[in-house]
């Protein structure tokens, strides 16, 4: 419902609850007046049908508030919110959704070697952030629960990545807050400029064929949900290929 069409139906059971509050003093008055005559009916039964009137006017009113003209203003409220953080998104990234996501090589805290290149095959998660980062704080704990639930999957591959952070910062951020997940610095910004401009916490999901199949900037909750669907949907169908015959 529009604000005008919302305005014009709450002018209409304004008149109308006027009128019939005007029925009511009217009704009410010549009643008491009249008591003792045989008009007193006609006045009680107008009485009635104000006071019923009055109450299905509320009545309609908090229909239009609550169950239609707020929920419809949330619904564009959410859009509009939506539509802003698409185009942030957009602006701000290097690449989308359906891009072939670039190559690098990065060494981990833990000593191994990543690479995007050798991860061809396998579902990877990327998440960017930097330990000053507030959005990330909130962000993180979520991918530390996609990890231990999803670590054991030999098809999927994770990895965090310091925005602007050396090898000892994040590895004093991970020990302060029991993150066990994968995790590399990029102090340079060598990585993340292959991504995007600017912008953390910056999410990716890269499937079997190299492309980027999720992409999400901010802490969501409606992100997050929709993160964990795409990983699922790209490991589910991951095992499906593995598991057909080969080829003769």
């Amino acid at each position: 419902m529009s604000g005008e069409t919302y305005n014009l139906v709450v002018n209409f059971i304004a008149i109308a609850m006027y009128i019939a509050i005007g029925v009511l003093v009217f009704s009410l008055g010549f009643m008491l007046l009249r008591w003792k005559t045989p008009k007193r009916r006609g006045h009680a039964l107008r009485l009635l049908s104000s006071v019923i009137a009055i109450l299905g006017l509320y009545a309609l009113l908090y229909v239009v508030n609550f169950w239609i003209f707020l929920p419809s203003l949330a619904r564009e409220k959410i859009a509009e919110a939506n539509a802003y953080r698409e185009e942030r998104l957009i602006k701000s990234s290097i690449i989308l959704v359906g891009d072939t996501a670039p190559d690098f090589s990065v060494a981990t805290t833990g000593g191994e070697t990543f690479s995007l290149a050798e991860a061809r095959g396998d579902v990877v998660l990327l998440n960017f952030y930097s330990n000053w980062c507030g959005p990330c704080r909130r962000e993180l704990p979520h991918i530390q629960q996609i990890w231990d639930e999803r670590k054991k999957n030999p098809g999927f591959r994770l990895l965090v990545i310091g925005r602007e952070e050396t090898e000892e910062k994040v590895k004093q951020f991970c020990e302060e807050y029991d993150f066990t997940f994968p995790v590399a610095p990029d102090p340079e910004r060598e990585i993340y400029s292959k991504f995007a401009h600017e912008l953390i916490p910056r999410t990716f999901v890269v499937s079997p064929e190299g492309k980027v199949v999720f992409s999400s900037v901010g802490f969501y909750e409606d992100d997050l949900k929709k993160l964990k669907l795409v990983l699922d949907q790209q490991l589910a169908g991951l095992s499906v290929e593995k598991s057909k015959p080969a080829a003769e």
